[in-house]
């Protein structure tokens, strides 16, 4: 029993010690980091404290001349990677970190912080930033020259993990321009050296200098599976400059949504939403869907508002409201590309649908396509199969008609003939005119004296490759053979 009451008053002995030892160490520490951080002149802190069991650091009042002039009210790091010891001496992140070095943190968080980029004058201000699982491998930050801050960015991207990051309260101003993007809200999950899982803004607004409106804004936008690789890989090479191509950006999904600003308004557009879809079959086997909700056009307060609105009124209509939808399907095993289906509906017009399918598509080609350089797409063997152009008269024909007649004081009857006339004799410049060609011309004629869906197709035999399409140029060529060309009428 007596040894039992001894071992007891150890044990409170130990605890009230390091109840005691603890905090005078963790002031210690404070004082070597504060120490730290203000010893070459170029940075203050108006407080630091340290706790030592969680090992975290927060700075309150920060304020550098380096990293375009920092300025952080409160920045505080939890679960550092650095030993007791490191912390002790003063050695941390938040002190002595330089760029290129490894940084691993559980949790970060920067409150109202401020910094201005010195290369061209473009300044960032943040509400709030909070990090989780942050992991910064080591990378060169040995660059030079006045792309330095872009190539450095992309630089850290390469060699960042996040498992999660959330922004408030974002603003990016334009130097010069003063022109400013602002962001109520950002988050990403799962960010892996330019791989992210899901991205989410909220209340994205473009704002002219001077002005307390947003020219664009969007309520919502949503990313999965979004793909920065081959962008990063190219903004981090040190020769990078503006101008260059701009390599595809892959992405599952993307649909933004709440469109809205001055000139949207202004010009009378409203937009429902916007979205991307990419389902990858097979490895080298993808399919995507283009979609564009609800444009509507209305008479804006502006010139072209109002020759908009006289337009309008002549085909009966008080607003013009369009959608599109297409979808593309890639198989790069076989060189394929198709638009399986690309339409454009125009609510009490018609439709307009385009479709085509390319053979050949070598590695050339998905090279110019992935690393956004047309340029050596001549060098492709690429060449189109097929297409066809469907337009369905739901009222275009009846209202452009009006429309036209009301401009040149004739009945609709006598303008639609009128245009089907000028179809039928119309002889195209520097083309050969053949019977074939008359067929098909005659064929858009009765199209537009009786309505209907008209169906024009394109199958060149053999397919028309890049070096066959220059005949296009030359003078007189036959499209109707060249192209393999037909028309069609149905009701």
């Amino acid at each position: 029993m007596r040894k039992i009451v001894v071992a007891a008053i150890v044990v409170a002995a130990l605890a009230a010690l390091g109840a005691i030892a603890i905090p005078v160490a963790e002031r210690y520490a404070a004082g070597q980091i504060k120490a730290g951080i203000e010893r070459d002149g170029q940075a203050s802190v108006g407080t630091v404290e340290v706790g030592l069991l969680d090992r975290r650091v927060t700075l309150t009042d920060f304020h550098s001349s380096a990293f375009g002039g920092l300025t952080a009210r409160r920045w505080e790091a939890r679960g550092l990677a650095e030993s007791l010891g490191d912390l002790l001496e003063g050695r941390t992140p938040l002190s002595d970190f330089k760029l290129g070095d490894p940084l691993r943190v559980d949790h970060l968080e920067l409150v109202d912080a401020r910094f201005t980029n010195p290369s061209d004058g473009t300044a960032w201000s943040i509400g709030s930033l909070t990090a989780e699982g942050l992991d910064l491998a080591p990378y060169d930050a040995n660059v030079a020259g006045p792309y330095r801050h872009v190539i450095l960015a992309a630089r850290i991207a390469k060699a960042l993990k996040l498992r999660h990051v959330e922004e408030k309260d974002v603003s990016y101003t334009l130097a010069g321009t003063d022109d400013a993007v602002a962001a109520r809200r950002t988050s990403v999950d799962r960010f892996d050296r330019g791989r992210i899982a899901t991205l989410a803004i909220a209340d994205l607004d473009a704002m002219p200098r001077g002005s307390n409106e947003a020219a664009i804004s969007i309520g919502d936008i949503k990313a999965k599976d979004l793909d920065l690789e081959r962008v990063l890989a190219q903004l981090a090479d040190s020769s990078w400059e503006p101008g260059r191509p701009v390599p595809r950006i892959a992405v599952a999904s993307v649909n933004a949504s709440g469109f809205g600003g001055t000139l949207f308004s202004r010009s009378g557009v409203t937009l429902e939403g916007v979205s991307l879809e990419t389902v990858h079959e097979t490895v080298d086997s993808s399919h995507s869907r283009l979609r564009i909700d609800d444009l509507v056009l209305r008479p804006g307060e502006n010139p072209e508002g109002a020759r908009l609105r006289m337009i309008l009124q002549a085909m009966g209509l008080s607003e013009l409201k369009l959608g599109v939808d297409c979808t593309g399907i890639e198989r790069r095993s076989k060189g394929e590309l198709a638009i399986d289906r690309c339409m454009l509906a125009a609510a009490d017009l018609g439709e307009l649908s385009l479709a085509a399918a390319f053979v050949g598509a070598d590695e050339t080609f998905w090279r110019a396509i992935d690393e956004g350089d047309a340029r050596i797409l001549s060098r492709s063997s690429v060449a189109l199969a097929s297409a066809r152009l469907v337009l369905v008269d739901k009222g275009l024909i009846e209202r452009s008609a009006r429309a036209l007649a009301m401009a040149t004081n004739q009945a609709p009857t006598v303008t639609r003939a009128n245009i089907a006339r000028d179809i039928r004799t119309y002889q195209p410049p520097d083309i050969l005119i053949t019977e074939d060609l008359t067929k098909l011309l005659d064929t858009v004629a009765r199209f537009v004296e009786r309505g209907g869906t008209l169906t024009i197709e394109a199958k060149p035999d053999p397919p028309l490759d890049l070096a066959a399409a220059r005949r296009l140029s030359i003078a007189g060529p036959d499209l109707v053979n060249l192209l393999g060309l037909s028309a069609a009428l149905s009701r």
